[in-house]
């Protein structure tokens, strides 16, 4: 359509400038605004640009550029760590303090001047809140604290990363304990901090499941870790394969400050890796101390039917004694007679009872080294047991495993040539190539058909 004659017409420039004075003319306060960050960037000067949004029912509604120059940026991003104990991330919901710019090249956006970290830790409690709720509806708060600890704890699945220093100190004072208990401990590695920690641990925690038969409890550690990463421990999915795993779950995470959701539904928090170690090795040393007492008292039992027994004696023997001498006054004339058989009767007598009491002696002092002696006949058999079922040891006997990319073969249903497959034997690894592939193998390893 062809312009009016009397209308004049502008260059863009000269539209961006209108719109830019008309924007610092109409608005030139700051204002205070709740939005969600997304696709937060800080480039190499230090500038942060993000995008900024709000949303109903995960539906976003409005959205808009911003950017935190570099000053700025590192003012108010020290300013919320030393606040929430957080690093400005994607996914917060903040309150922020704008000024709405315009320019020529870059349109529409908002420059942030400030923010009040106490919205966000109100949106962080909040969510953890409603979180925990969610827990609780889904029957799962309390189902690993419903869990009943084992007597003995020694098989432990650990899951942490193999280089924290938490994992360290957890090693080494359960291994160093003082009354020489043994364990037998697994690690499971996992990412304890950063973006892939939620996952990293919830494969870990499946991984523990499907072998759940070999361990007696589970052991979550980090330390050596910043408070930032606590957040990724505020998780549903990590609490909910905690509540699922049907084994006691104590957890180390090392902190001082409220618990994470991951302390709240696991079976026992501890504030550190090291405490988790002293935990485990007192309750050894319980139901030690329960075995001792349970000697102390048998043979306690056991003098108190000595002492009875020989009380009992003497009273019989008093009696005996008393209607003798009475009988002797009564009959002097069959002093003789009557004398020797009392002294054979009580000579008799005196043998039974006494023979009885060795008896009872001989039979307690046997049914409590036979106790003790089936106990540590049953403790060598599982040491035994868990001995010959070391991959170790079924390697030292000739065996090998083979991989294929980290898991070992059963059958060659995945193979073809060319293939690099890895042996693991007792001492050393082969890495062979394979050139031919056979199916007609029989169990004693020669061929069916020739």
């Amino acid at each position: 359509m062809n312009r009016t004659s009397n209308l004049k017409s502008l260059t863009l420039s000269e539209l961006s400038l209108i719109i830019k004075e008309s924007i610092i003319s109409s608005l030139p306060d700051n204002y205070w605004v709740v939005a969600e960050i997304s696709d937060l960037k800080v480039n190499q000067k230090g500038h942060c640009y993000l995008e900024l949004v709000e949303k109903q029912n995960d539906t976003i509604v409005a959205q808009i550029r911003a950017n935190i120059w570099a000053y700025d940026y590192r003012r108010l991003s020290l300013k919320f760590l030393k606040e929430t104990g957080e690093f400005i991330k994607d996914g917060m919901k903040m309150l922020f303090l704008v000024a709405i710019s315009f320019h020529e090249v870059y349109g529409l956006s908002l420059n942030i001047k400030d923010l009040d970290p106490t919205y966000t830790m109100g949106e962080l409690s909040r969510k953890k809140r409603e979180i925990i709720a969610r827990l609780h509806r889904d029957g799962l708060a309390d189902l690993n604290k419903g869990l009943s600890l084992p007597l003995v704890p020694q098989r432990i699945a650990v899951v942490s990363s193999p280089t924290a220093a938490g994992y360290g100190d957890f090693i080494n004072h359960l291994e160093s304990n003082l009354y020489g208990y043994r364990f037998k401990i697994r690690l499971f590695p996992a990412t304890m901090q950063g973006e892939d920690a939620e996952r990293s641990i919830i494969n870990a925690l499946r991984d523990i499941k499907r072998q759940k038969d070999l361990f007696d409890l589970v052991v979550i550690v980090r330390g050596g870790g910043s408070q930032i990463d606590l957040g990724y421990f505020d998780s549903y999915d990590i609490a909910a394969e905690i509540a699922r795993l049907h084994l006691p779950v104590i957890t180390g995470i090392g902190h001082d400050k409220d618990d994470t959701i991951t302390d709240i539904v696991s079976h026992t928090k501890m504030k550190t890796p090291t405490a988790v170690a002293e935990f485990i090795i007192s309750g050894i040393y319980s139901f030690e101390e329960r075995v001792i007492d349970l000697r102390r008292r048998i043979l306690k039992q056991a003098e108190h039917i000595i002492k009875d027994e020989s009380y009992r004696f003497k009273n019989i023997l008093h009696s005996l004694i008393k209607s003798t001498l009475q009988a002797i006054v009564r009959n002097s004339s069959k002093i003789d007679i009557i004398s020797h058989k009392i002294q054979s009767a009580h000579k008799a007598y005196l043998e039974r009872k006494y023979n009885k009491i060795l008896s009872v002696q001989k039979g307690l002092q046997f049914a409590i080294n036979h106790l003790f002696s089936e106990q540590k006949n049953k403790l060598n058999s599982l040491e035994k047991a868990l001995h010959l079922l070391n991959p170790a040891n079924i390697l030292k006997r000739g065996y090998s495993i083979t991989y294929l990319e980290g898991k070992s073969l059963k059958d060659i249903s995945n193979l073809q040539n060319g293939i690099i497959i890895n042996t693991k034997l007792y001492k050393g690894m082969i890495v062979s190539k394979i050139q031919a592939i056979r199916s007609d193998i029989n169990e004693t390893g020669e061929n069916e058909h020739i």
